[in-house]
């Protein structure tokens, strides 16, 4: 935390060693950022410190209260409903709209990284897990030239990953692999509407996915809860 910042474009810096740091749970939904603090700290001006604040305050990560700080906002069950419809509508529009551009190299990638997270589960390893599961999705992201759908997407499933080496439920995961697999056999069927239809209707779907949906958030609210705990009583 008081490692000085040495670098040109500060507030990217500064956003994304926020980023870091409410992932890593340095900062837990529900807590204040001392800004005046946090600037000392990381040997900056409190203006890039602001503009990293503002750009994370308009991507749903944190409130700016005036006079009173910056509040680490909570993820809710409504924002994850939400956060999945959009995740599965745009993902969705990138398939049909970049069908024609999927190769058969980008296909072995993609069955390549669903068999490395099928192994990640078998050992715990689950920090690496979410990182090969946003690696598989950006295989077919990647080549849609629409940069608004992906500017838009990202920050969305970095909120729904928080603390994603402490929360994980290995049964979900592999259903979510095998989601995967049904996605990439449509790929090779030259299936666009199918594809889709497995990302919009079943992998991002709300509905379909609420129960473990509800488990997972049990779970984060009660490791949220007891590192709270723990940091008051220390």
């Amino acid at each position: 935390m008081n490692q000085k910042l040495n670098v040109t474009s500060l507030s990217k810096q500064v956003y994304d060693h926020l980023l870091e740091q409410m992932n890593n749970g340095a900062f837990l939904p529900g807590s204040t950022i001392n800004i005046s603090k946090f600037s000392e700290q990381l040997g900056v001006s409190k203006t890039p410190l602001r503009d990293a604040l503002i750009h994370l305050e308009l991507e749903g990560f944190v409130t700016i209260l005036p006079r009173r700080g910056v509040r680490v906002n909570v993820l809710t069950l409504q924002d994850v409903k939400n956060a999945y419809e959009l995740i599965g509508c745009l993902e969705a529009t990138v398939v049909m709209q970049c069908f024609e551009l999927i190769t058969a190299d980008h296909i072995t990638k993609l069955e390549e990284l669903n068999a490395k997270m099928l192994e990640m589960i078998k050992t715990d390893n689950f920090e690496y897990y979410f990182k090969t599961n946003i690696a598989f999705h950006n295989t077919f992201m990647d080549l849609s030239d629409n940069e608004l759908i992906k500017k838009t997407i990202l920050p969305v499933k970095q909120r729904l990953y928080e603390f994603p080496s402490k929360v994980y439920i290995s049964e979900w995961e592999k259903g979510n692999c095998g989601e995967h697999q049904q996605f990439i056999d449509c790929l090779k069927d030259k299936d666009p509407k199918g594809a889709a239809s497995v990302l919009k209707n079943i992998h991002w779907s709300y509905t379909v996915q609420e129960d473990y949906i509800l488990k997972f958030h049990a779970m984060r609210e009660e490791m949220i809860d007891q590192e709270q705990a723990s940091r008051e009583r220390s």
